[in-house]
């Protein structure tokens, strides 16, 4: 993807490349870019507030990939149903449900998958946070529903992973959410902290067999915030912060070596009152990569003011913050470098389109 490749990081961008973040605004200030400049972020989320039609989404996607000393994930929530942040630019698209539920669900699944990637890499991203891996249904409590494709585990793991293999072949990778599993929460964890009682068993044999099996064509995975009291003992704490879920078990014993990344970090089942920098080392010690913050840039320059103190005082061994480093370079390093995106191409881009919208039919 660069020179980058090849050069020692800044202990600014060291800090910088372990956030992932939500930016203001439809085009690149000049406020913005001293603000990217000097935080250097790992992934830059937008949202459907940064999205006005197709032509300024690419022009702002270029614009960014080029903004900052690393190029960034250049990522998006698009996962279809409910969750299409391109609405208005995509067409509407039918939940996950609906396509995983019938006979030809996975040939509909990799259309799916392979249309959105190739709309996502027209308009300059990179990254999909997508798809979702938890087990639910269209009636589930828990703020997933119909954004999952069912609650069989073996028929998630192989939608999902039909998914991730399809958009991956187009250029734009996945990240399989929300680890190791919202299916069983009758909250939603943008509001409040979910709790889930499944003995450890129960969720090695259900919640987490997609990602036992995904884990090799799974290049992030999100983590969600949700209580696990089997899986994490007390206190009651989402498990984006316990070392238990993340070191010991996605590392550990699945074996996982891609990117672990938190889910935001201004959700409602993060307790707001603890500082961000607080949180953001809580979740680095836990064993995540990226360190997500989606809307507040007061809090990721927090964030980022605090890891930069952290490294300088020597709290982690380098060893630690290069094992962070050197995996999210060994994902970034699968990627197109921002010189090599082509021109927008409208005509393309509506070809994409249309075909995505007969996926409605």
């Amino acid at each position: 993807m660069g020179t980058w490749v090849n050069r020692s990081l800044s202990e600014a961008e060291s800090a910088g490349q372990l956030l992932a973040v939500g930016i203001e605004g439809t085009c690149l200030s000049d406020d913005l870019r001293r603000g990217l400049s000097r935080i250097a972020p790992g992934a830059v989320i937008l949202f459907a507030r940064n999205l006005l039609d197709a032509s300024q989404v690419a022009a702002f996607c270029r614009d960014l990939s080029r903004a900052v000393s690393v190029p960034p994930f250049l990522a998006i929530d698009q996962e279809g149903g409910r969750v299409n942040r391109l609405k208005g630019i995509f067409p509407p698209l039918p939940p996950n449900l609906a396509l995983g539920n019938g006979p030809s669900a996975i040939d509909l699944v990799r259309e799916h998958a392979r249309r959105t990637g190739q709309g996502l890499k027209s308009l300059g991203f990179n990254l999909n946070f997508a798809p979702v891996l938890d087990l639910s249904m269209a009636a589930s409590p828990n703020g997933i529903g119909d954004r999952a494709y069912g609650s069989d585990p073996d028929r998630v793991a192989l939608l999902g992973g039909a998914f991730l293999t399809a958009q991956a072949e187009e250029g734009v990778l996945g990240c399989g959410k929300h680890f190791p599993g919202l299916g069983g929460g009758r909250v939603d964890s943008h509001e409040e902290l979910p709790r889930i009682d499944a003995s450890s068993d129960e969720l090695w044999d259900r919640d987490l067999l997609p990602y036992r099996r995904l884990k090799d064509v799974c290049p992030l995975v999100m983590v969600g915030h949700a209580f696990y009291p089997s899986l994490q003992g007390q206190p009651a704490l989402p498990a984006t912060f316990s070392r238990r879920v993340i070191h010991d078990l996605l590392r550990g014993r699945i074996g996982y070596e891609g990117l672990s990344l938190t889910d935001d970090l201004e959700m409602g089942a993060v307790d707001q009152r603890r500082p961000p920098g607080e949180v953001t080392l809580a979740a680095f010690e836990a064993g995540n990569d990226l360190m997500m913050f989606c809307k507040d840039w007061g809090r990721v320059e927090e964030a980022h003011a605090t890891l930069q103190r952290a490294f300088r005082t020597g709290r982690y061994p380098s060893s630690r913050i290069n094992a962070s480093l050197e995996r999210i370079f060994a994902v970034k390093r699968r990627l197109a470098s921002p010189d090599l995106l082509p021109p927008f191409d409208p005509d393309s881009f509506g070809e994409v389109c249309r075909a995505l919208a007969q996926l409605e039919r």
